[in-house]
């Protein structure tokens, strides 16, 4: 088995610093802990849009998320259906968004307009950062793991963030990658302490089916698999209000 370490699932709920991968992500690609990575000052200077994540949870600490601006051409982060790429079970099996925003890094100004980091929300907190969408990049996706499941994760997919002309709030779902079963089992929970080996499922994402609870997953991890986990909204920014 594959041993791994939970970068966000097994960090305290209060605790409210980077990962160490996130840094070295930010650091290599230019990123702030709470700002933007990008590639502006064409014709169209883009437009600011604030992004704010809210944990509706009471038991789902949320990792640390990946954010970025692409076009309609661009690859999904995650496609109901389909099997999760590895960046996204990397995401969705142990909160590492490392390899979404190493390859964003690289290809800010083709595939990706900006990109732009969280920090993990504890349940019931929220979290706000910032990005720029241009006209070539009008599209927003994020994604962030729920971390005391095996392999869930919650985002948005190809919000339209450039025509945006007041607030908009996006009700997410929980969903499941696929990658990995739901044993919930001690060992393969990183955020019970004790591991966080795999167990391949070799699946596709699907809608999350919550915790059963009826192996080492506690109880008070249970949400409503039928009822959104996040709310996020975005909302134009005005460049004289920052």
């Amino acid at each position: 088995m594959i041993h791994r370490i939970v970068l966000a699932a097994v960090l305290p709920l209060a605790v409210a610093a980077m990962p160490a991968f996130a840094q070295d992500a930010m650091k290599s690609g230019g990123m702030g802990a709470m700002g933007t990575m990008g590639a502006m000052g064409k014709a169209d200077s883009g437009r600011l849009v604030a992004i704010t994540i809210e944990n509706l949870t009471t038991g789902q600490g949320f990792s640390p998320a990946f954010f970025a601006t692409h076009g309609a051409d661009a690859a999904p982060l995650f496609k109901l259906g389909e099997p999760a790429s590895e960046a996204l079970w990397n995401v969705a099996e142990a909160g590492n968004i490392g390899p979404f925003s190493g390859a964003a890094a690289g290809a800010i100004g083709t595939t990706y307009g900006a990109a732009s980091l969280a920090i993990h929300t504890p349940p019931g907190a929220s979290r706000t950062v910032y990005i720029k969408v241009d006209k070539d990049h009008p599209l927003l996706s994020g994604v962030f793991m729920l971390g005391m499941t095996n392999d869930g994760f919650s985002g948005v997919s190809s919000v339209d963030a450039y025509s945006l002309t007041g607030p908009m709030t996006v009700n997410a779902l929980a969903y499941d990658a696929g990658s990995e079963k739901n044993n919930e089992k001690r060992g393969y929970l990183g955020a019970l302490g004790d591991g966080n080996m795999r167990d391949p499922e070799n699946g596709v994402v699907t809608r999350h089916t919550g915790i059963r609870g009826n192996a080492d997953a506690p109880a008070a991890w249970k949400f409503d698999p039928a009822a959104p986990v996040a709310r996020i909204t975005l909302a134009p920014v005005d460049h004289g209000a920052m």
